[in-house]
């Protein structure tokens, strides 16, 4: 069977993680343009300072700080599946919460 799409498996992540959590303020955006394409967001605690994004597509997902700075995930030659690349973002995303106080460092 054939992996999900790079987007359907990180949300699939972010929303069971998000759904354990309910204290995590967040919102889901669906943005279309006819230029890049249309994308979903996930954003964290909108408006405030630690505010925390995550940008998907089918080829690319796009972690970081919506008021600092960013790092994209995709396969582009690496030979990875898009449940691997979801879950090397999804990680990433994780550790953001963390640092930025979303989430209660692990013990």
């Amino acid at each position: 069977m054939p992996s999900p799409p790079l987007q359907t498996a990180f949300e699939r992540q972010a929303r069971a993680f998000l759904a354990a959590r309910p204290h995590i303020q967040h919102e889901w955006r669906d943005v279309t343009s006819g230029l890049t394409g249309d994308r979903r967001e996930l954003v964290c605690a909108a408006g405030a300072a630690n505010e925390i994004f995550a940008s998907l597509s089918d080829s690319q997902l796009t972690i970081g700080l919506t008021h600092g700075d960013h790092d994209d995930f995709e396969d582009f030659g690496r030979g990875l599946s898009d449940e691997a690349v979801a879950d090397e973002a999804f990680r990433h995303f994780v550790a953001l919460l963390t640092s930025y106080g979303h989430l209660d460092p692990a013990p």
